[in-house]
């Protein structure tokens, strides 16, 4: 838990903010995310562009090859094609007449020989098709042929008696667009299929070649933003480092610091309201040093987010572990002293304990004269609280072996729930904790004697494995009779001789 905020000397330089590289800035991220949305929108246009300049040429050569395999397929006789099994039928009147066929209507349509053939279903392989009728000089009649599945689908749909064109496609020999009818018969049944293809590489090449140019125009148009973006940063460069100084000393608790911006525009508002908010965390962190961190928390906390949200009569029951040292005999050392002199040893015993308390993670509660009431919270406060424990009596041993006067403090702690929060008037409030765990910290503390720690047996118990130095110097546990509890405490006691250095 770190120590209380002190105000900065007025004599400290002037805080320095970490300079937040050009291509961080905001004015840089603003120009980026403008110039972001202008590549994002002209990426969408040139994707949309693309894709409906493939969407024409599917819908271009789709229909144009509909067209060619609905005036070839009739004139093909699905009598002559069943007759074609293999390869030795290649000789047969059957597959020479429907081969030229073929070739007329390649002539006719521009297509390449081996885009155009003649297939039939294998019927004993449902969803295989073999070769029948081609126009390349080396034939494959008889080979089979497993489609892909979206050629499939069209297959069966053509199988049915449509006309059907596929979508464009890739495989190993290139990008392809199909268009497929059925060959019928003399009875009318579909006994074959009519396929004929166009190679869309040309197309293709010229679509990617146009992608490529207004990709190289949008690369142009985002460094002409962001060139446009550097050199504005740079222009408001000076005036948000200033701005920064206000929030660095903000962050390094450097309240006397003010950020000199004379302008008449929105940074000098800005500038006005750091400098204001400097002033009242300069008062803040004056006040913030005469009170335990718990109720600088709570008026933290009400002044980030308001008295009406926080609520200032608001209470919360906690699980802590509550430590009060008191010095023994004071009233008589007290007698032989100044008042002044008498302030000031206690505050030199006080602040020591202080020190430790801080380094525990403990928060001091509040100063009863020459006692200090101190509360741990957290998953380990048990073992922190006993550490500070033994660590404050050490610490008071030593500091007696520097002063001429000898003092002497007893501790006692306890363990279980409070409830902490706003006590007193509206004149005068008090962030405290109370309850009978605070009482019973109380009663032990009187228990111990000079020099001396008891705890409440529960507490050692609850420490497990977090202190075993401390717990170990602790006596065999023994039951005492405190004011205000009825039944005996358990409780365990240790000298400071015998605690762990």
């Amino acid at each position: 838990m770190p120590s209380n905020p002190e105000p900065a000397p007025v004599d400290d330089p002037a805080p320095t903010a970490d300079r937040v590289d050009w291509w961080r800035s905001f004015v840089f991220r603003f120009i980026a995310i403008y110039t972001g949305l202008v590549i994002a929108l002209f990426a969408v246009l040139i994707v949309s562009a693309n894709i409906f300049e493939r969407h024409q040429i599917r819908d271009h050569f789709g229909a144009l090859l509909r067209t060619i395999v609905a005036n070839t397929a009739p004139g093909l006789d699905g009598d002559l094609l069943v007759q074609i099994r293999t390869e030795a039928d290649g000789d047969g009147e059957a597959f020479r007449t429907l081969r030229r066929l073929l070739a007329e209507a390649r002539g006719r349509n521009g297509l390449d020989e081996d885009l155009i053939y003649a297939l039939r279903p294998v019927d004993e392989a449902p969803g295989v098709y073999a070769f029948a009728v081609m126009l390349q000089a080396r034939t494959f009649i008889g080979d089979r042929y497993r489609p892909p599945p979206h050629l499939r689908r069209l297959y069966t749909r053509a199988l049915a008696g449509e006309v059907v064109h596929s979508r464009m496609y890739e495989d190993e020999n290139g990008a392809f667009i199909s268009g497929i009818a059925p060959i019928r018969d003399g009875s009318g049944a579909v006994v074959g299929l009519l396929q004929a293809d166009f190679r869309l590489a040309h197309y293709l090449d010229a679509v990617r070649s146009q992608l490529v140019d207004s990709l190289l125009l949008g690369a142009v148009l985002l460094l002409l933003l962001l060139f446009t973006g550097h050199r504005m940063h740079r222009h408001l460069q000076r005036h948000i480092a200033l701005l920064l100084d206000g929030t660095a000393a903000i962050r390094r608790q450097i309240f006397d610091h003010r950020v000199p911006i004379q302008t008449r525009d929105e940074l000098a508002v800005l500038a006005d309201a750091i400098n204001q908010a400097l002033d009242r965390l300069q008062e803040r962190s004056e006040m913030m040093r005469f009170l335990p961190h718990h109720t600088q928390e709570m008026i933290t906390r009400v002044l980030d987010e308001g008295a009406a949200r926080v609520g200032l009569s608001e209470a919360r029951e906690i699980d802590v572990v509550v430590l009060e040292t008191d010095i023994r005999g004071f009233t008589a050392l007290s007698e032989s002293l100044s008042p002044a002199e008498t302030i000031a040893l206690v505050n030199r015993y006080i602040e020591v304990q202080a020190e430790q308390v801080l380094g525990f993670g403990g928060s001091i509660d509040k100063y009863m004269g020459d006692a200090v009431l101190v509360i741990f919270e957290g998953p380990d406060r048990v073992a922190r609280a006993l550490a500070c424990a033994a660590a404050i009596l050490q610490a008071v041993e030593r500091l007696n072996q520097q002063m001429t006067r000898s003092i002497q403090i007893g501790v006692g702690a306890s363990m279980g729930p409070v409830v902490m929060g706003n006590m007193g008037c509206d004149a005068r409030m008090e962030h405290t904790v109370i309850g009978p765990t605070v009482n019973l910290a109380a009663r032990l503390c009187s228990a111990a004697r000079g020099g001396e720690l008891v705890v409440q047996e529960a507490l050692v118990l609850a420490a497990a494995e977090g202190a075993p130095e401390v717990t170990a110097a602790l006596t065999r546990g023994e039951a005492i009779r405190v004011k205000g509890f009825s039944a005996p405490i358990q409780v365990r006691r240790a000298r400071v001789d015998d605690l762990p250095g």
